[in-house]
């Protein structure tokens, strides 16, 4: 098959770099892939280190005072499916899924068939520019949790076809680190101080919705003896003004340690004792939560959208509600009183990771959705 693989973000992606770029770089063995995205985004440069990929640079502006260039793009995009002659398009967000819609009008035949992947848990409209995108631009829905593909049921889209593939994660890359080399990676990130400390932490960053600094009230709130117990360690997005001043007002300073934004996420993870993704909004599935879990860390999710379904609760992590420090902070306490089940509790993370959501089974459930639709079903 041909297919063209688009994404309208023009920097960092998060979960959305790691979907296009595992997709692409499976798919480019036995199909013909395309990849268009802005050229400053994450996607766009590592889809370009994918051998047998052709990736194109196109940016998908969908505010009405950029009409000028939406028709301009439009343009762009209706000729390279003319060109092409794609035989499925994939789309990942609402900014590329309207300007496909905007392509597809009028288009005539032959025409790709579109499969949209819903990646967020925010509210889906049941209006007219549902139902239309729905009808002129969609032939399947991917969802990556059960509770987004419910959601999307009950929408214009169910009509589409709603198919539940979870995000996988390539278990060969992210493998538990043996003791040795655990211990080497803590002292170099963490210092000797922090060794014998109980490090809890996250790859997701401080992004406002994934609930780190939930995490950081939560163990602000403990008992001293119990709060001097634990080390804080996060990746990715740096905390802004505002949370350096809550985390400060706190007192937490001494207790974070704060990477920035890593090429490589593996050694943060493998000084973690215990993860966590404590998302309140716009999270779905999270490949950070499955990336911990596949290198044998229990992690600590919330109770919203999809992230109870990484975990089975106390046997490979835990569920707490979300906004809820008092129930993190209980739930740290447990974990402080019982550290001896953190790594039995980890084994299982491994394990489950393994049977459930590895790389293989994502790609081989998302070709299985593209085959079904280019064959005329849905």
């Amino acid at each position: 098959m041909k297919l063209l693989l688009t994404n309208a973000h023009v920097g960092w992606a998060g979960g959305h770099t790691t979907y296009i770029r595992e997709l692409a770089k499976a798919f480019a063995a036995r199909h013909q892939v395309f990849v268009a995205c802005p050229s400053t985004s994450d996607v766009y440069k590592q889809s370009r280190e994918i051998p047998g990929v052709e990736v194109v640079a196109m940016d998908f502006p969908s505010k009405p005072k950029n009409l000028l260039h939406i028709l301009k793009v439009r343009g762009q995009l209706r000729d390279l499916i003319r060109r092409e002659c794609f035989d499925i398009v994939h789309v990942n967000g609402s900014p590329d899924h309207r300007m496909m819609m905007y392509a597809m009008a009028g288009l005539g035949e032959p025409k790709p068939k579109v499969v949209y992947t819903r990646h967020a848990s925010t509210a889906v409209g049941k209006g007219f520019p549902s139902l239309l995108r729905a009808r002129i631009a969609t032939d399947h829905v991917i969802a990556v949790s059960h509770h987004t593909a419910r959601a999307m049921s009950a929408t214009p889209y169910g009509t589409c076809g709603v198919t539940t593939v979870h995000n996988g994660v390539d278990v060969t890359h992210f493998f538990p680190y043996n003791q040795a080399a655990t211990q080497a990676v803590r002292r170099q990130l963490l210092g000797d101080a922090n060794l014998s400390k109980l490090i809890v932490g996250t790859v997701t960053g401080f992004t406002g919705y994934k609930g780190t600094m939930d995490l950081i009230e939560a163990v602000a709130s403990l008992p001293a003896r119990d709060r001097a117990a634990i080390h804080i360690l996060v990746a990715g997005e740096p905390p802004d003004a505002q949370k350096l001043a809550r985390i400060r007002e706190l007192d937490m300073e001494a207790a974070i340690t704060a990477l920035g934004v890593v090429s490589d996420v593996r050694p943060a993870i493998a000084a973690l004792d215990v993860g966590f993704v404590l998302s309140h909004a716009v999270e779905t599935i999270s490949f950070a939560c499955r990336e911990m879990m596949a290198m044998a860390k229990p992690v600590m999710v919330t109770n919203y959208a999809g992230l109870p379904e990484n975990i089975a609760p106390h046997v490979d992590g835990w569920i707490v509600q979300p906004r809820s420090p008092l129930q993190i902070a209980d739930c740290l306490q447990e974990i402080l009183n019982h550290r001896e089940a953190l790594r039995e509790m980890g084994a299982a993370a491994r394990r489950r990771s393994e049977l459930s959501f590895d790389l293989e089974r994502f790609v081989a459930g998302t070709e299985s959705v593209y085959q079904r639709v280019a064959g005329g079903g849905n």
